[in-house]
């Protein structure tokens, strides 16, 4: 059953977390495990229709129409933007950043390029979403954001001069917002891994935790053709396949093992990761390993050693889950069996080849997919024989350079003030 809980709220060390469509572009080795975005984070979002995509780099935050050739329209946050979403009806857009502030933007074609709304915070925002529209036909529009102390807030878009209300809280920056299907739950990551459920919108009702991760989680997808939940952890040691009721969890495996198995369409079936693993092989003598030191290297990188999964994205009409890794520049499909089974089949004959690997992915609209890569935007819509064929691309314009202000304040963001 449901557990009332209210989780005590303290001060992280340091903080620095993305949305759920946040990528990085490019981030250093660090010996230590990364627990905040990296300064050239770049933020996407789709709107429900398809027809617009908001993105975002620092302080730059651009407007393009996803299939027209138009010029793209800038709007004016006053810091480094760390978030992005569209509402569901597709008219609202909602950013959030280093600045403590939440703006709604009017994106309809005749709106002035002025926020509508804004809401000044104490603590820089992390993470924004909109909440599922309510039943009855009631006219106001639920907004939420995520502070780097660890707090959600809902508040209305529409009355801006409305005080915001506390839902809930992590003991750690929130990094991702998801609703489940039909909108009765609300996802939360924190950056310490923490995967939990909170019933909406009761939110201090926690109806379940999702517990195996211990760095920041980089993927939150709850599906909707199959009672799953999809988490993988940013550094790439567990991607993770959960039942939501009852949290379950039907397997784990590291990103490159993932990898490997959808290279070989090998079934990803319950309970299959779990398995210990054999024992390893006798040590070489020093001078066989000498010898094969190079072509283990590079044989390591054929087979996915020190993948991420970065994006994951579900076309729930047709059951297909595609996900995307860093340097991989193949978008590998998977097939839902039926929720009995909870078996995900990999489609290698669906695959989607790029350009460059994928930075983001979202299918806003039924039967198409979009692909944010270095640059460049991707659309493919689904056409004979259950395939996504490419209908619509574009190259991003440059994105314009940085306040001096703005990025120093992201470089040395990492310890600094929350």
């Amino acid at each position: 059953g449901a557990v009332k809980l209210r989780e005590e709220m303290v001060h992280p060390a340091s903080s620095r977390v993305g949305s759920s469509v946040l990528v990085r572009t490019h981030e250093a080795p660090a010996a230590k495990v990364r627990r905040t975005a990296p300064s050239d984070a770049v933020v996407a979002a789709v709107d429900p229709q398809g027809r617009l995509v908001c993105v975002a780099h620092l302080d730059s935050l651009q407007l393009f129409a996803a299939e027209e050739p138009l010029a793209p329209r800038a709007l004016t946050p006053t810091g480094v933007v760390r978030s992005v979403c569209f509402s569901r009806c597709g008219g609202v857009l909602l950013s959030g950043g280093d600045d403590k502030a939440v703006r709604a933007w009017d994106v309809t074609a005749d709106a002035a390029a002025a926020p509508i709304g804004t809401w000044t915070h104490h603590k820089k925002i992390g993470c924004v979403a909109f909440a599922p529209l309510p039943a009855g036909g009631e006219t106001s529009l639920l907004g939420l954001w995520a502070d780097k102390f660890g707090e959600v807030f809902a508040f209305d878009v529409r009355c801006p001069s409305a005080a915001p209300l506390l839902k809930l809280g992590h003991l750690s920056p929130v990094s991702h917002l998801a609703f489940t299907p039909g909108g009765g739950e609300l996802v939360t990551a924190d950056r310490e891994g923490h995967v939990r459920a909170s019933r909406w919108p009761s939110a201090d009702i926690i109806e379940r935790y999702y517990l195996t991760h211990t760095s920041p989680v980089e993927v939150v997808l709850p599906l909707v053709a199959l009672p799953l939940l999809l988490t993988a952890a940013g550094s790439g040691a567990e991607v993770c396949l959960w039942r939501c009721d009852g949290a379950e969890r039907l397997w784990k495996r590291s990103a490159a093992e993932l990898l490997r198995l959808l290279r070989h369409a090998a079934p990803l079936g319950p309970d299959a990761g779990d398995a210990p693993p054999p024992a390893p092989p006798p040590a070489p003598s020093p001078v066989a390993a000498s010898a094969s030191a190079g072509s283990e290297a590079a044989e390591g990188s054929a087979c996915g050693e020190g993948a991420v999964l970065r994006c994951a994205c579900e076309l729930a009409a047709s059951r297909l889950l595609y996900l995307g890794f860093d340097s991989e520049r193949t978008l590998h499909a998977l097939e839902g069996a039926e929720a009995a089974e909870a078996e995900l089949r990999p489609r290698p004959g669906l695959a989607l080849e790029l350009r460059s690997p994928p930075l983001a992915l979202q299918s806003p609209v039924q039967g198409r997919l979009f692909a944010l890569c270095e640059l460049e935007l991707l659309c493919f819509a689904l056409g004979e024989g259950g395939r996504l064929a490419p209908s619509a691309s574009f190259r991003l314009s440059e994105l314009p350079p940085p306040s001096v202000s703005s990025a120093a304040a992201a470089d040395g963001d990492e310890e600094g003030e929350e």
